[in-house]
């Protein structure tokens, strides 16, 4: 036996780089691994020692990664280490007797316990030459002779294999990071992501709920079928049978119904992964949208890929070579990794297995290794049984004989494809992250565990303070008083907890100013979970800030009058709703809206309408307390929020004060402009506790103000709700009514009264209510207040009397003009002319048999030169205009002066009393002697006695409409109550 020891040398490496190394394996007080362990236990059974270690060499310490052999001790100072001579030697350190090594000798642990006598050790060397630690073995008594060759091969090889074990580690860590970034590209990429059993019934899915809405109940095993498209779903089933069969990759187009019940495009790609029998583990895909793009999504990588690798990387290649290189012979994995036999790999036949761009590379560091006779290692790239190159590593080592000769080489050769590929991400990502501090405006700051601040390059240029007087917890000076408690108790709140921490704040400049910073904390964590450190950024955010609460401004405000608007209203309201059920406060609401307002602008003009909105909201903040929240809902609607314990009796005192407060003339450009108010106003929790149920209980009690004459305040009641519940069924009620063709026109005759001849009709809403029998609009008539309803009803009412007029004059019926009135609803819908022109045009009905009916209410409500376009179109086609009801507005002068009318109609509360009374008769015989002077026809309404008939004839009237003539009929009767008519004043002309 012989023992084998090498004298120091002057390392090839740096300190520096070799602890950089040691660091970057992360292996450092780590647990122990049974890998290693059954190593180091092997070395020490090989090499016949009772202890056997593995070291790794720090700045002030050797920690031992495993000890075989001994309890107790974990690490010890480097300068009592024997591992820290062995880094530097060139290959295995071997100390005969300990006692008789000057290094040694005077060894605590050879003076003393445990009286360490032998030793020797191979050190654990990375690919780039730099040792880390060792794998040794130890007695309690000396050995002269050493070790055997075989043990030093063994001891030699056996370290290469624990360092192989740290670097599968290292992989093994890059691959946990790589499977972390997998699923977090699944769960960031737009494409479904689904598993599959061997037998292809679904197992999970990512993604398909939120694309089609299925459950993921529902969508495993085959019920994702249900949502392929009828046509495609043969075809996809065959397809999926087909590559479950052939075991094979497969990919299909078709189309999948999405949740509003369309269905889109979308690609499906599903790969086996298989076991290494060959057979299938599961299936993996995904199911992409391409509805509206052919650019197909990238293939998920397997599961047999992503893991070959690792696989591949932990099989290690021992080898022995001669002393001239040509190699002696190789363990069985290069031919599982080359497919070369052993006899090809022999000499230099491994070379035929590199790639040709490598091997000239390759020979000259072969050559130079052996010249210096120098441990070494080298990276290339070997061609895989599967024909791919793949990069491998491989480690050289030179065994000398007695006299220092190189006696033979041994390695290994290992898979380290994986390895180098994420080095190179590594490399760059390093390398981005870096320019990226290089030339990112953010300060980048350290601090201790504790939350004191270590350092931090860039905080002086940005705040002006120096090291010395930001240290520690110094920096908050420069935080803006306003911000300073709050961020100091989010830093405290993140120390405690050792969670990240993001915080936005104001820091003041060199120059005394201030500006907004986005300063984010992240724990550095050791193993135990205990925060390290705390590394951070601090970023200026000013301008985005500012812009930030510009937009929020903007989204959250009305633009004309600087209120809230209704979203930052309800969010008002929702807070100060739940702010008050923990408090048990009160709230109130006030919905407000001007009277006027249209007058306003239609007089005024738009300028004017805005300066009424800006002094309505001046007025309303006066009043306004800081807990309180003004807004302008839309147009001429505005609200006001009372928070902090408002009582109901307070809220209804204010709003009475904003009434008349509103009603105060309003001075814009020389003229004085008058506006009124109705105020709603709802309590929490009086009337409702939700938001949504007190805004409706408010803008019930508005719409009460306004019905009831507005310029008021209504505060709300049980009673309202009611109400407007029976108006919503109403109107619920009239639109089923419609669509069941239940509402009709029915006609009441206008009689000439000077011939008694029928001159036209009138043609009146009738709803033929299944339970109730017809009914008139006295009963349906508001559900009318819904424009929508309103214009659908008009609409039905005119094709129907286009139909039935059409009926008339195919059977030879004289009937005169019918007319129908139209609403101010349908009055503000587009092309109402064109449409009623083609309705007639349509049922092939001359215009000049149609008269259209509007009431001043109309002619007020609507833009006068609107009115005037319909107006003139439909006269110009033979239609004509009468106004209805005439005498009850507010300018009924103005009007016939404005607007080109053929016929106006007394209304009939005038006409009910002009036999007893003299101001009625005055004024029915004032309007028709105005219409006599302007050329319009005359008509009274609700004409019911003779006498009526009599003093109507007697003014001069031309014609009368009511119960003394017939109440309304159906179209079907209208030819027989003609004849009766017609007869009736025939008798009467010959009676006379």
């Amino acid at each position: 036996m012989t023992g084998v020891t090498i004298e120091n040398s002057c390392p090839t490496w740096r300190e520096a780089d070799r602890l950089s190394a040691l660091r970057d394996f992360d292996v450092l007080d780590t647990q122990p691994e049974a890998a290693i362990d059954n190593l180091a236990k092997i070395a020490s059974n090989v090499c016949e020692a009772p202890i056997a270690l593995v070291s790794l060499i720090d700045e002030k310490r050797q920690w031992l990664k495993c000890t075989i052999g001994i309890s107790g001790v974990q690490e010890t100072p480097r300068d009592v280490a024997f591992c820290a001579h062995t880094i530097l030697q060139r290959g295995i350190l071997v100390v005969p007797d300990t006692t008789q090594d000057p290094r040694f000798q005077n060894n605590p642990f050879v003076t003393g316990e445990p009286h360490l006598r032998f030793y020797a050790a191979a050190p654990l060397v990375t690919k780039d030459g730099l040792p880390l630690g060792t794998l040794c073995v130890i007695d309690f008594k000396p050995r002269p002779d050493g070790l055997t060759r075989e043990q030093s091969e063994t001891l030699l090889a056996l370290a290469q294999a624990v360092m192989s074990q740290l670097e599968l580690k290292r992989s093994h860590k890059a691959v946990a990071e790589s499977e972390e970034r997998h699923r977090a590209l699944i769960e960031a990429s737009s494409a479904m992501v689904w598993r599959a059993a061997p037998d292809g019934s679904i197992l999970e899915g990512w993604g398909w709920e939120t694309f089609c809405g299925q459950t993921p109940e529902a969508f495993r095993g085959y019920g994702w079928l249900d949502n392929v498209h009828p046509e495609d779903r043969e075809h996809v089933v065959e397809v999926w049978q087909r590559a479950r069969a052939l075991q094979e990759p497969c990919e299909n187009e078709y189309r999948v119904r999405r949740l509003d019940g369309t269905f889109r495009w979308v690609l499906a790609r599903g790969v086996p992964l298989k076991s290494q029998d060959g057979s299938i583990r599961e299936w993996v895909g995904t199911l992409t949208d391409i509805h509206e793009q052919n650019v197909a999504a990238e293939r998920l990588r397997s599961s047999e890929a992503r893991y070959r690798g690792l696989v591949d990387a932990s099989a290690t290649v021992v080898w022995r070579a001669a002393p001239d290189g040509q190699i002696i012979e190789a363990s069985s994995g290069w031919e599982t990794i080359s497919g070369q036999a052993p006899e090809a790999f022999k000499d230099y036949g491994w070379l035929e297995a590199v790639h040709p761009d490598d091997r000239e590379r390759v020979v000259g560091h072969w050559q130079q290794v052996l010249a210096s006779g120098q441990p070494s290692g080298d990276e290339f790239r070997v061609r895989h049984v599967n024909g791919e190159y793949r990069w491998f590593v491989t480690r050289t080592v030179p065994l000398f004989n007695t006299d220092g000769v190189v006696e033979e080489w041994v390695g290994t050769i290992t898979d380290n494809h994986e390895q180098k590929s994420a080095a190179e991400r590594v490399r760059i990502s390093e390398e981005r992250y870096r320019a990226l501090i290089e030339a990112s405006a953010s300060v980048v700051w350290l601090a201790a565990a504790d939350g004191a601040m270590v350092g931090g390059a860039g905080w002086t240029a940005l705040s002006g303070q120096g090291p010395n007087e930001y240290s520690g917890s110094g920096w908050l000076k420069a935080v803006h008083p306003d911000d300073q408690e709050s961020v100091r108790e989010g830093w405290m709140q993140a120390v405690s907890s050792g969670t990240a921490c993001v915080v936005q704040f104001r820091i003041r400049q060199g120059d005394g100013t201030y500006r907004w910073a986005l300063a984010r904390a992240v724990p550095l964590k050791d193993q135990s979970s205990a925060v390290r450190e705390w590394v951070g950024t601090v970023t200026d955010i000013h301008d985005s800030r500012i812009a930030e609460l510009k937009l929020w401004q903007a989204a959250n405000h009305d633009t004309l009058t600087g209120l809230a608007n209704r979203a930052l209203f309800q969010a008002r309201l929702d807070e100060a709703l739940t702010q008050a059920r923990q408090a048990g406060d009160s709230v109130s609401l006030l919905l407000i809206d001007l009277d006027d307002f249209k007058d306003v602008n239609d007089s005024f003009g738009h300028d004017a309408g805005d300066a009424l909105l800006k002094e309505t909201a001046a007025r309303l903040s006066a009043v306004a307390r800081d807990c309180d929240t003004v807004a302008r809902l839309g147009g001429d609607e505005f609200a006001i929020l009372l928070a902090g314990a408002s009582k109901l009796e307070h809220s209804s005192t204010l709003a009475e004060g904003l009434i008349k407060k509103l009603g105060q003339p309003v001075s814009y450009a020389g003229q004085a402009i008058v506006s009124r108010a109705s105020i709603g106003v709802a309590s929490f929790p009086n009337h409702d506790t939700a938001p949504a149920e007190l805004m409706k209980d408010a803008d019930i009690a508005l719409y009460r103000a306004k019905a009831d004459g507005r310029n008021r305040v209504v505060v709300y009641s049980a009673e309202m709700k009611a109400a407007t519940q029976q108006r919503i069924a109403l109107r619920t009620e009239m639109r089923a009514a419609i669509s069941r063709d239940q509402v009709r026109p029915y006609y009441q005759p206008k009689v000439c009264l000077s011939t008694g001849r029928v001159v036209g009709f009138e043609a009146l809403a009738r709803w033929n209510h299944p339970a109730k029998g017809v009914l008139t609009p006295s009963t349906f008539g508001a559900a009318f207040d819904d424009p929508e309803l309103a214009t659908m009803v008009g609409k039905r009412l005119i094709g129907k009397v286009a139909s039935d007029m059409r009926r008339w004059l195919n059977g030879g019926l004289s009937f005169g003009r019918v007319a129908i009135n139209v609403s101010h609803a349908e009055f503000i819908q587009p092309n109402l002319a064109d449409d009623i022109l083609r309705i007639f045009d349509l049922a092939k009905v001359p215009t000049d048999h149609f008269e259209i009916e509007i009431t001043e209410k109309v002619l007020l409500d609507t833009r006068s030169n609107a009115i005037s376009s319909v107006l003139e179109k439909l006269r110009g086609r033979g239609v004509q205009i009468a106004l209805d009801d005439f005498g009850t507005g507010y300018a009924s002068l103005t009007h016939l002066k404005e607007f080109a009318v053929d016929h106006i109609k007394i209304d009939r509360s005038f006409v009910r009393d002009i036999e007893e009374d003299p101001d009625d008769e005055a004024i029915v015989a004032a309007v028709v002697g105005l219409g006599r002077g302007l050329n319009l026809q005359v008509t009274a309404e609700g004409v019911e006695t003779v006498g009526q008939v009599q003093r109507l004839r007697e003014m001069g009237c031309d014609n009368a409409q009511g119960f003394f003539y017939a109440k309304a009929v159906a179209a079907s009767e209208v030819p027989s109550l003609v004849e009766e008519l017609e007869g009736s004043s025939r008798r009467s002309g010959a009676a006379a």
